[in-house]
């Protein structure tokens, strides 16, 4: 006989704290720990060298310290450790992902992807032209520069946060030529075009967040409209006859940018920050060229024939 039985069960879990089942659990407590510390300590020590770096961008490229009137500058992916994090993630998803592909590793098909892709792109772009276009009509803008530019209360301002992060978006172009292994479409002007063209929409979102900027969505927003339409048609069939008008309207679409760039340089408009159209007329004026050059080689420049003939038997 066993007196007491529940008496000595109490008695031996006593001796024995519960806590002692659960330390195999806890065995890597400190490294988990020293390692959870030391990521928010990298992420404070980034966060603080970005927030200089964002203070000290944004007053070059605006002086008057207007940009500080934005209500849109703490929205999500507006600062600047946010977007310089995503710049070296694509470089270096570039970088790595095309070696881990080369190295042997069979192209993975992202056609079921695209197929959602290429027609949600179609969409937001036709929607982000059209709104733009709309607001742009409601406000009295004039297609010349020097429209109304309102730093409190932007009337593009939600557009264009829009049409910046349509942005980030866009790098799923590369991914899926990477992933592909479609290596005649990653070059210089691809990967060029996609990061430049997103840290100049970091600057504009943040100083130049309303008035002419209207155009560039417009503009922008139409060209990526057609070309995200012949991305979905050439998935289903392979001669397209209007490719080449394509680059051709792209080309068109830079030479109005340069035009817009032009006159916002030569008449200073108010309240625009004057270093923008600067750097912006630069900037379209290298994708005009890399684009030239695509557009001859491709369309203008004939095959060289071969010196070596085939001998007749």
């Amino acid at each position: 006989m066993v007196p007491n039985m529940g008496a000595r069960i109490v008695w031996l879990v006593g001796i024995f704290p519960a806590r002692t089942q659960f330390e195999p659990w806890h065995a890597d407590a400190p490294f988990a720990c020293n390692r959870s510390a030391m990521a928010a300590e990298l992420w404070a020590s980034y966060k603080q060298w970005a927030d200089v770096q964002e203070t000290l961008f944004l007053d070059w490229a605006d002086p008057s310290g207007q940009y500080k009137l934005s209500p849109m500058k703490d929205l999500p992916g507006a600062d600047f450790a946010t977007a310089f994090a995503i710049c070296v993630a694509y470089v270096s998803f570039v970088v790595i992902g095309t070696l881990v592909m080369k190295a042997g590793v069979p192209a993975i098909k992202t056609s079921p992807l695209q197929f959602i892709y290429n027609p949600l792109q179609v969409v937001l772009c036709s929607y982000m032209c059209m709104e733009a276009g709309i607001l742009a009509y409601r406000n009295g803008y004039s297609a010349t520069p020097c429209n109304a530019f309102n730093a409190e209360k932007p009337v593009m301002g939600n557009v264009l946060y829009m049409f910046y992060l349509s942005k980030i978006l866009d790098f799923f172009d590369t991914i899926f030529i990477i992933l592909g292994k479609k290596w005649k479409q990653l070059s210089f002007l691809h990967v060029y075009h996609h990061l430049t063209i997103f840290a100049i929409y970091f600057m504009n979102f943040r100083v130049a967040y309303d008035g002419d900027i209207y155009a560039t969505v417009i503009l922008n927003g139409f060209i990526h409209t057609i070309m995200y339409m012949y991305y979905f048609v050439s998935a289903h069939t392979r001669d397209i006859w209007w490719k080449k008008y394509l680059t051709a309207m792209q080309l068109i679409q830079f030479v109005t940018m340069n035009v817009q760039g032009y006159f916002m340089v030569s008449r200073s408009c108010e309240n625009f920050p004057h270093k923008v159209p600067v750097i912006y007329l630069i900037y379209i004026q290298s994708l005009f060229w890399l684009f030239m050059n695509f557009f001859i080689k491709s369309y203008c420049s004939k095959p060289r024939k071969s010196s070596n003939k085939k001998k007749t038997q």
